[in-house]
């Protein structure tokens, strides 16, 4: 009896702790809470975070290539071998020409197959497909289909015909991207067929055309080949650029004796007028990041090759580019960003902002209040750019002594700096 008494009281004392324990754990939790949500002050606070601001500049340029252009002892149809704009090797033949012609309505079937096998060549997408790909591609889309809206309105046919060609290239590749369709294939498969017996409806005797080297081939000309060569850049003044600037921007194409051309060596050049305030930020030799604006954007690494001639207002410039582009014609007037200068650090609210004074050395620092488990720390920066409502501040440098001075990447900053000082912990 008195051993069944024992064990009943050692468990209402296991029940009694047990239950202790719960409320001094109820305790400590009230406590924590109270201390950190309930006493801790409320302060606005933003993450510094990078931030990237580009010095660019909007040209007009109009573009320079070595190119060969072939004339043909025949005047009939032509058969080209070769897709527009493909690379071929030396020796290759990549087109006939008949001595026969006049076949009108081959003819513009043939333009309208070529056009579309372009399209869907390019829109077989390679690789693997990522959330990236598909979300880009619709932005393009709609970027597309906004300036093909605004060629329309300008009556701009030649412009509204480019962009439509890279706006179906876009939709193509898109219907990959989703899962809709695999590939293109089989539809190129039978639109060459389809080529072929309208090319085989071709007659007369047939004048082949050699690639004399490996190079681009082509299978029209815009009329402007022999007139906006390297070469003749050279001799190009200020006026002279001024003039042809307009002239290819209202005539794209001219009419040209030539019957196709070859490309050789991927290196082309632009000339552009820039405003002497700007030309003093450049320098030869440099490279320098470009955004051509044509039917679609196109980021590319331009080196300036020369600073030439300047009316005291105005100066030319030439940059040159060694990148081919697909789906890029190569229209000779461009409109271009120039990047001039890019800096990169963190982003602190000019509201945050304070200045202090070491009272035994009367040093100033600049820098800001942030706030980490509720205390507050004073933390330096050194300013590098001024923007609209903040500055850009250097990114944190480990290499330095006192690195652990200087704000670093997501740092949280204060931007109520009333009555903050370093140390303090905020409490209620």
């Amino acid at each position: 009896m008195e051993k069944q008494n024992q064990t009943m009281k050692t468990q209402k004392f296991s029940l009694t702790w047990k239950a202790l324990t719960i409320v001094i754990s109820l305790i400590i939790l009230y406590t924590i809470y109270h201390i950190f949500f309930g006493l801790t002050e409320s302060v606005r606070t933003t993450p510094a975070g990078l931030v990237q601001q580009n010095t660019s500049v909007i040209l007009e340029g109009v573009i320079f290539r070595e190119e060969e252009t072939i004339k043909t002892n025949n005047k009939g149809d032509m058969r080209p071998y070769y897709y527009n704009g493909e690379l071929v090797s030396v020796d290759s033949a990549v087109a006939a020409v008949y001595s026969a012609g006049g076949n009108a309505d081959a003819n513009n079937k043939i333009t309208k197959l070529e056009n579309e096998l372009e399209i869907l060549r390019r829109s077989n997408v390679k690789g693997l497909v990522s959330i990236v790909d598909i979300e880009s591609t619709k932005a393009e889309i709609e970027t597309l289909y906004t300036n093909l809206m605004l060629a329309l309105s300008k009556c701009d046919n030649y412009r509204a015909s480019r962009i439509e060609t890279e706006l179906l290239v876009a939709m193509n590749k898109l219907r990959i991207y989703q899962g809709e369709i695999k590939n293109y294939n089989a539809e190129i498969s039978a639109k060459e067929a389809e080529l072929d017996v309208l090319y085989n409806s071709f007659k007369g005797e047939k004048e082949y055309i050699f690639a004399d080297n490996g190079g681009y081939f082509y299978h029209s000309c815009d009329g402007y080949e022999q007139m906006l060569t390297p070469s003749v850049l050279e001799a190009f003044t200020l006026e002279d650029l001024k003039s042809t600037i307009e002239t290819v921007k209202n005539k794209p194409t001219i009419d040209s004796e030539y019957r196709c051309k070859f490309v050789y060596g991927n290196v082309w050049k632009m000339a552009t007028v820039c405003d002497n305030e700007t030309v003093a930020l450049l320098s030869e030799g440099k490279q320098y990041t470009v955004t051509l604006f044509d039917v679609k954007e196109y980021k590319l690494s331009f080196t300036l090759e020369k600073i030439g001639q300047s009316d005291g207002e105005q100066t030319m410039l030439v940059f040159s580019c060694p990148d081919m582009l697909e789906g890029f014609d190569f229209t000779r007037y461009q409109s271009i960003k120039l990047d001039i200068s890019s800096i990169e650090g963190y982003r602190v609210p000019k509201e945050a902002l304070v200045t202090l004074v070491d009272k035994s050395t009367g040093e100033q620092k600049v820098g800001v209040y942030i706030i980490n488990a509720s205390v507050v720390y004073f933390k330096r920066v050194d300013i590098i750019a001024e923007s609209e409502g903040y500055y850009i501040v250097e990114k944190l440098d480990k290499s330095q002594e006192n690195y652990r001075e200087y704000l670093a990447l997501n740092d949280m900053i204060a931007l109520e700096t009333k009555g903050m000082y370093d140390g303090k912990v905020l409490t209620k």
